[in-house]
């Protein structure tokens, strides 16, 4: 009888045990960095990836916007730590980069998402075995099929015109790296970096009269104004190409994009591996998109004068 009492206790505790870690509550705090739709779009998928891996009920998700200010931002992570959350959800380079100086010292996690270049921005030094506490998905396009997808489309270009933000070190990678691309295609690069919205029209004018049509890389500040980007570009007839579709309605020629909510749904399985599972962030790489979604609008090439390709419209979603 003894024998079997006892027996009963420890089942009793190893169930006891069982619903405790089962009811676990944590609590996610959320930096978005501004108010266009990729970032949006990236919070969106990254709830709809705790729903996905069965965590959504025990995870708690407070979401603060910085509206694309530092020292907000900065001020919102500050609090984050001082509330002990569990963990940061960094949208945006600005903001995982303050996310990471705010919990340095304490043991809370970061997972960013719509980071370019998660090394060059200092995030991670080894992007496959992240060595601190911070990894996440990064929404670096692949330019050169950007790059191609433009040459397809306008045979008879010569050069392109790109704005960037003089404080965001993801646009300026990326044009290096167009640069690198463009190179021996014959192409060349007009760039125009701007230090705040109020300098966008009078740069896009510039840019537009310079370059035979604009790409928008991923930089928050530029992206943010892409309907006044494209209003500057249309006056001098210039098509303009994106490198992701959330904007795509403001006007975007075409857009070779990955998808901000599928790369939320990743950072949503990651921070349940991370709370849930206890998995170690070295053992949770930063990840890229796996696919791209090609957008043209026939209206602006109506609008534009400009015919699109047979081998681009087989397969492109017209809008």
């Amino acid at each position: 009888m003894k024998k079997i009492i006892t027996t009963g206790i420890i089942v009793l505790i190893v169930l006891t045990g069982c619903a405790s870690k089962a009811t676990t509550q944590f609590k996610v705090g959320v930096i978005q960095w501004g108010e266009h739709p990729a970032l949006k779009e990236s919070l969106e998928g990254m709830k709809e990836g705790l729903i996905e891996v069965g965590v959504a009920d025990t995870i708690t998700v407070e979401v603060k916007n910085a509206n694309e200010d530092a020292s907000n931002a900065s001020m919102i992570a500050s609090q984050f730590v001082n509330d002990k959350v569990d963990l940061i959800f960094a949208i945006a380079t600005p903001s995982a980069q303050v996310a990471m100086n705010a919990v340095e010292g304490t043991d809370i996690p970061v997972v960013f998402s719509a980071v370019s270049d998660a090394k060059t921005a200092g995030l991670v030094e080894n992007p496959t075995a992240p060595e601190g506490t911070i990894t996440g998905v990064s929404d670096l396009p692949p330019l050169a099929q950007q790059v191609a997808l433009m040459q397809e489309m306008l045979p008879s270009m010569k050069n392109i015109g790109i704005l960037f933000n003089t404080s965001e070190v993801n646009g300026q990678n990326q044009i290096k790296e167009i640069k690198e691309i463009a190179k021996p295609l014959g192409l060349e690069v007009v760039e125009k970096g701007v230090s705040s919205p109020n300098e966008i029209a009078q740069a896009a004018t510039q840019v537009a009269l310079d370059s035979d049509a604009l790409f928008i890389v991923n930089d928050n500040m530029i992206a943010t104004a892409t309907g006044l980007v494209v209003q500057q570009a249309l006056k001098e007839n210039k098509p303009v190409f994106m490198a992701e579709s959330g904007q795509f309605d403001q006007g975007i020629f075409a857009s070779d994009s990955v998808s901000y909510k599928k790369l939320g749904i990743q950072a949503g399985h990651m921070i349940k591996e991370i709370l849930v599972d206890n998995k170690p962030i070295k053992e949770i790489p930063v990840q890229t998109a796996s696919s791209t979604e090609l957008f043209v609008s026939e209206k602006m090439a109506d609008q534009l004068g400009l015919t699109i390709p047979t081998s681009v419209l087989e397969r492109a979603i017209v809008r």
